[in-house]
């Protein structure tokens, strides 16, 4: 945990140095009660280039660390390191967004939760227990139930869903319609191969 606050704060330090020169509406730090009752330092509360903390903050762009204690919402764009306790949520990510609820629409990165949701694009790893990706996903999902319309990549649960899969599905049942890889589990269905329903293996290269 020491580490992590360590690596937090050295982001945020990163992200402040060239915002002195090139963002000159951007704060280095914001402190946040809730929402947009909040305080920048040194300018406004709209873009933070290091580091925002309070209780629940939502802020327009960030570069840096976002740390809340129940939701952290970004309206645009973030890179960095996104956390709070319940809520977390960004359009635009690029970083580590962990939350018991992780909500964004084009991620590259690590969400890590107890849900992990996608609307768009996702490059990288969903950690948790249920991970929900709605677009093209490639990278790792690893939970108890996973989902992604088009997959390509590992993905490691109880239950794996996906429309079409380009890799590895490894779980005690396994769907997709079409795959170019292999289904691990006790039931793997693959409803356009030759054989759609398979115990232990299925697959097609």
């Amino acid at each position: 945990m020491k580490k992590l606050v360590i690596a937090a704060a050295l982001l945020g330090l990163l992200c402040a140095l060239p915002s002195v020169a090139s963002a000159k509406d951007a704060s280095w730090l914001k402190l946040s009660l809730w929402g947009d009752i909040a305080v920048g330092v040194s300018n406004g509360i709209d873009t933070v280039h290091g580091v925002d903390l309070g209780i629940g903050s939502t802020t327009d762009h960030i570069c840096g660390v976002q740390l809340d204690l129940i939701y952290s919402r970004v309206n645009q764009d973030f890179n960095g390191i996104q956390a709070s306790w319940i809520y977390a949520s960004a359009p635009s990510f690029n970083g580590i967004q962990s939350s018991l609820i992780d909500v964004a629409d084009n991620f590259q990165g690590v969400q890590w939760g107890l849900a992990n949701i996608n609307n768009q694009q996702f490059t990288g790893a969903q950690l948790g227990f249920i991970d929900y990706n709605k677009g093209d996903f490639t990278g790792v999902q690893w939970g108890l139930g996973n989902y992604s319309e088009s997959f390509t990549g590992l993905q490691v649960g109880w239950v794996n869903v996906a429309k079409d899969v380009k890799g590895l599905q490894l779980a005690f049942v396994n769907y997709t319609e079409t795959i170019y890889g292999l289904q691990l589990g006790l039931v793997n269905i693959a409803t356009k191969n030759w054989l759609p329903v398979m115990v232990l293996v299925n697959g097609r290269f």
